[in-house]
C-alpha cells in the first residue's frame, strides 16, 4: 500500500513539474502564419474554393483568434510569415504587387501588437530585382525582423545561381531567414495526386532546397545569414550520417572540396513544428544541439488538437533537460534575433 502511495506521489509531482514548466515559461513561436486578405483573394482567384492551400482549404484566421490561441498556449510572441503556396502564378508583376500588400498587412499587425507579433517578410521571387528592393523596404520601412523564403519559386530552387544577388543582399542585412516548403517541382500528377503535399512532399521539398544551398556553395559565400529549417529539419536528421559517409562521393561529383556536411547541418536552426517527438528530436540531437532548436506551432494551418499533444510531448520528453526546454521555448529565439 505504501509503495502504491509513493508511486502516486511521484506521478503527481511529475505532472505538477510539467504543468509548472508550461505555465512559468513564456514561449516564443518561430512558426506561426497569418492569412492576409490580399493573399486570400489571390488564392481564390487562381485556385478552387476549398483547395486554395495546396489541396487543402485555407484555415479560418483572424488576429483576434490568433491572440486567443497564443494566450491559451502561453505564447508571448509569434513570428508570423506567409505559408504556402508562394504567391506566384507566372506573372511577376502580379506577385510584386501582392507581396507588397501581404507585407504591409503583416506590418500593421506587428505595429498594432508589438509585443505579440514580429514580421517575417515575403519576397516577390522569382523576380530578383524587386526582391532586393523588398528586402530594403521590409527592414527599413516595415521593421521586419527577418525574411521568409519559399523552397522554390517558379521552379527555381534556393541555391541556384540566379538567386545569388538576393542572398548577397540578405547577407548584407545579416538576415534571419525562415524557410517554408511549397509544392515540389516536376512530380508526376499520378503521384500522391489525391493527398496534400503536407503529408510527405513538403519534407522532401525542404530537404532538396537545403541540400542545394549547401552543395551550390551559397552558404560558404554568404556567411552572415542565419537559416531556420522548418518541421523538425524535415528529412535531414535521417540523412545526416548518410551524407557524412558520402562526403567523398559528393566532392568527386562537385569537383571541389566541400565543407563537412554534417558540421554544416549542425549550424542551422531548426523549428519543431509538426511531429518532432520522439524520432525527429532524437535525430536532431545527434545532428546538432538543443541551442539550435526552436519551438514552432504552425498555427493556424495546424489545428489545436495537433498542437496541444505535440507541445505536451516536447514539455515532457526525457530527451531534453529542463534547461534545454527553456532554451527551445524562449531563449534560443532571443539569441537568434539579438
Amino acid at each position: 500500500m505504501k509503495i502504491k502511495h509513493f508511486v502516486l506521489a511521484v506521478i503527481s509531482l511529475l505532472c505538477f513539474q510539467t504543468y509548472s514548466f508550461a505555465k512559468e515559461t513564456e514561449i516564443y513561436d518561430i512558426h506561426q502564419h497569418y492569412v492576409p486578405e490580399s493573399y486570400k483573394q489571390a488564392l481564390l482567384k487562381h485556385g478552387t474554393k476549398g483547395t486554395e492551400s495546396d489541396g487543402l482549404p485555407l484555415p479560418k484566421w483572424s488576429v483576434e483568434e490568433q491572440l486567443k490561441f497564443m494566450d491559451k498556449f502561453n505564447i508571448k510572441t509569434a513570428y508570423i510569415s506567409l505559408a504556402t503556396p508562394h504567391p506566384y502564378w507566372n506573372d511577376e508583376e502580379e506577385t510584386i504587387n501582392i507581396v507588397r500588400e501581404i507585407n504591409n498587412e503583416g506590418a500593421e499587425i506587428a505595429k498594432k501588437y508589438p509585443e505579440r507579433f514580429k514580421l517575417l517578410a515575403t519576397l516577390p521571387l522569382p523576380n530578383v530585382e524587386n526582391s532586393i528592393k523588398e528586402i530594403d523596404y521590409a527592414y527599413d520601412t516595415l521593421n521586419a525582423v527577418g525574411i521568409k523564403l519559399p523552397t522554390n519559386a517558379g521552379g527555381i530552387y534556393l541555391g541556384e545561381k540566379v538567386f545569388e544577388p538576393v542572398f548577397e543582399k540578405l547577407n548584407e542585412r545579416k538576415a534571419v531567414i525562415v524557410l517554408h516548403p511549397v509544392s515540389q517541382v516536376a512530380v508526376p500528377d499520378t503521384i500522391f495526386k489525391q493527398y496534400p503535399p503536407a503529408v510527405v512532399q513538403y519534407l522532401q521539398e525542404t530537404t532538396t532546397a537545403v541540400m542545394n544551398l549547401i552543395l551550390s556553395g551559397t552558404l560558404e559565400k554568404y556567411t552572415d545569414i542565419k537559416i531556420v529549417i522548418p518541421h523538425g529539419g524535415s528529412l535531414l536528421p535521417a540523412l545526416a550520417d548518410r551524407l557524412e559517409a558520402m562526403q567523398g562521393l559528393l566532392e568527386l561529383k562537385a569537383g571541389r572540396k566541400l565543407p563537412p556536411i554534417k558540421e554544416t547541418l549542425s549550424k542551422f536552426y531548426y523549428d519543431l513544428a509538426g511531429f518532432p517527438v520522439p524520432n525527429q528530436l532524437y535525430g536532431l540531437l545527434n545532428m546538432t544541439d538543443a541551442d539550435h532548436l526552436l519551438y514552432g506551432s504552425d498555427y493556424p494551418y495546424a489545428f489545436e488538437n495537433y498542437i496541444q499533444p505535440q507541445k505536451e510531448k516536447l514539455e515532457k520528453t526525457k530527451l531534453l533537460t529542463k534547461k534545454q526546454k527553456k532554451k527551445i521555448f524562449k531563449e534560443n529565439i532571443e539569441v537568434l534575433f539579438k
